[in-house]
């Protein structure tokens, strides 16, 4: 599983970042949470297992000091072994 968070760029009064999810060969994406500064701002359960997922996030306002987005995959592999996937960044 390999999770990819852009560099977050700043808009006039916030930021934007991308989150992407590639699944393994023998693997299938089931959910996908991101968070932000803790707050949850996706949550999503696909209707049919992936291979790739990906998704723009933006935010309007002042966030002064330190910024963290989470990431959280949930996967099954072939074999129907569940796994989960995480990856963070940091910013100021």
């Amino acid at each position: 599983m390999k999770i990819a968070i852009s560099p977050p760029t700043r808009a006039v009064m916030g930021w934007n970042f991308d989150v992407s999810v590639e699944a393994g060969a023998d693997e299938k994406i089931t959910y996908v949470e991101v968070k932000v500064n803790d707050f949850p701002q996706i949550k999503d359960t696909p209707g049919a297992p992936l291979d790739s997922w990906q998704q723009t996030l933006t935010q309007q306002g002042v966030y002064p000091g330190d910024n963290k987005a989470e990431v959280l995959v949930q996967s099954t592999a072939g074999d129907g072994t569940k796994k989960e996937t995480r990856a963070e960044r940091k910013w100021r």
